[in-house]
């Protein structure tokens, strides 16, 4: 039976989460936390879609308990996720957590459970993620030290989430400190984040996860990223935010661990895997001028309806 405590975030996909709940019948886990967000206002699928995900839970397989905060109107993603975890972490001091949209493997349940022991104390470890978005790896170790927590798939601890302040009223100060403006070697990924963390604080952006990031990196925190992939994200469509054609392809496979486990010398960030995540998955010069021209040329002519749908309205922010 796996003993650390797993939080759930539902809101309306139960053909997914039936696939996680199968997943989660194989390692048996004792303890399991649901905090699913409410159905979007006169959208009866959605109210139909969203009862069918709660009831997934009304009887397990296997002995756990479960516990439950079933939002009784729709927050959004900002609003319900922060509110889940938090409830999460007012009743445990670590844990892991997955959305409705990502399939784990087995492997990252102890690649979890692993660094959560190990790194409790590490106060400069403040998240553990599932995913490795890179084609080949370089490392010979298990994990590497990144500054990126992806979030399809993750886990940390109450004394790092703690840290996080969902609507970032801190970044119009700390955007004009020395740590900000020394956070990055690249201009470009500097300007990208400064335009991402722009738009969120004037929600522009309604996502959980830019504050989660900034939280850390206004607190110096790394994340631990594994050597291969150990979440897939089956939650992208042509109705996704921000995975809208081939030339944004973040359907990641995942892999087993393989080899002798192996953890890094020294506690520092790989550099050259950051690179790599930030060009690739990323894409960050697509979103900055001029860059972002030749790269609205190119989705006009290899997906010119998606052009149309998703691109045009974002040219000038």
């Amino acid at each position: 039976m796996f003993k650390t405590p797993i939080l759930l975030l539902i809101f309306n996909r139960p053909d997914n989460l039936t696939k996680i709940i199968k997943i989660l019948e194989k390692i048996k886990p004792s303890k399991i936390y649901i905090s699913a967000d409410g159905p979007r206002f006169h959208n009866s699928e959605d109210s139909k879609l969203c009862k069918d995900s709660r009831k997934l839970f009304s009887k397990l397989n296997w002995k756990c308990k479960v516990k439950k905060n079933f939002l009784g109107k729709n927050y959004g993603c900002r609003d319900a996720v922060s509110k889940g975890i938090s409830w999460f972490f007012r009743n445990e001091k670590c844990g892991i957590i997955l959305e409705d949209d990502c399939l784990p493997s087995k492997d990252f349940f102890k690649f979890c459970e692993k660094n959560l022991r190990k790194y409790y104390k590490h106060y400069r470890i403040g998240c553990i993620t599932g995913n490795n978005f890179q084609n080949k790896v370089n490392i010979r170790e298990t994990y590497y030290f990144s500054r990126y927590p992806h979030c399809w798939g993750w886990a940390t601890w109450s004394r790092a989430w703690k840290k996080y302040q969902k609507d970032i009223n801190f970044w119009p100060n700390y955007k004009n400190t020395e740590d900000w403006r020394n956070y990055f070697d690249d201009s470009i990924e500097q300007r990208y984040w400064t335009k991402i963390f722009n738009n969120t604080f004037l929600k522009k952006i309604d996502s959980w996860a830019y504050p989660w990031t900034i939280s850390l990196w206004k607190n110096k925190m790394l994340t631990i990223t594994p050597k291969s992939n150990l979440v897939k994200n089956v939650g992208f469509n042509h109705d996704a935010t921000h995975t809208i054609s081939s030339l944004d392809d973040m359907k990641y496979k995942t892999k087993s661990l393989v080899g002798k486990w192996k953890s890094p010398k020294k506690i520092e960030i790989n550099i050259k895997n950051d690179e790599y995540v930030f060009n690739y998955h990323f894409k960050g010069k697509n979103y900055i001028w001029p860059f972002r021209l030749l790269y609205l040329i190119k989705l006009a002519v290899f997906s010119p309806k998606i052009f149309y749908k998703k691109s045009i309205k974002s040219i000038y922010k």
